[in-house]
C-alpha cells in the first residue's frame, strides 16, 4: 500500500510539472503595455514597449500636433523573465482581441500585446479592468510605466 501511494505521488508531481509548463513562452521578443484616454488633454496616450533588455516608454497627446516625449532605459533579464512567466499564451491566445467597451464614455482603454513564439497576441480592454489573465503582467508593467514619470 505504501509503494502504490509513493508513485501516486511520484506521478501527481510529474504530471503537475507537466501541466505548469504548457502555454509558457519560449521565445520572447516583445512585449507593449499601453493606454490611452479619447477625450482629454495633455498626454493622453502613454505605451510601454520592452524589446532585448529595453524599455522605451512614450507619451504623446491628442490632437493634429501629437507632441510625442520617448525616453528609453534597460531592463534586467530577472524582470523581463519575471513578467513573462506571469503570461500564459494558451489562456491568452484564447481572449478575444477587444473585452468590454473601451474609452467608451471616456472611461479609457489599456491593451497589452505580445510577440513571441512567431506569433502577435493583443488585447485591449477597458481602463483598469484587465482580465484576470493579465492582471498579475499588467500590475508589473504599471510599475515599469510608473517609473518614467520623469520622462520630459
Amino acid at each position: 500500500m505504501k509503494k502504490i501511494l509513493q508513485i501516486i505521488l511520484t506521478l501527481a508531481l510529474i504530471t503537475s510539472g507537466f501541466s505548469c509548463k504548457k502555454g509558457n513562452i519560449k521565445n520572447l521578443n516583445s512585449i507593449a503595455y499601453g493606454s490611452s484616454f479619447g477625450m482629454c488633454t495633455g498626454y493622453c496616450s502613454n505605451n510601454l514597449l520592452i524589446s532585448d533588455l529595453k524599455l522605451t516608454f512614450s507619451k504623446s497627446k491628442n490632437g493634429q500636433s501629437a507632441d510625442t516625449k520617448t525616453c528609453s532605459k534597460t531592463i534586467s533579464e530577472a524582470d523581463v523573465t519575471a513578467i513573462k512567466n506571469e503570461l500564459n499564451i494558451s489562456k491568452i491566445s484564447n481572449l478575444p482581441e477587444v473585452i468590454g467597451c473601451p474609452d467608451c464614455a471616456d472611461g479609457g482603454a489599456e491593451w497589452i500585446s505580445i510577440n513571441a513564439d512567431g506569433k502577435q497576441y493583443k488585447v485591449t480592454y477597458e481602463y483598469g479592468k484587465a482580465p484576470k489573465e493579465l492582471e498579475a503582467a499588467v500590475e508589473r508593467l504599471k510599475v515599469l510605466k510608473d517609473s518614467f514619470k520623469d520622462c520630459n
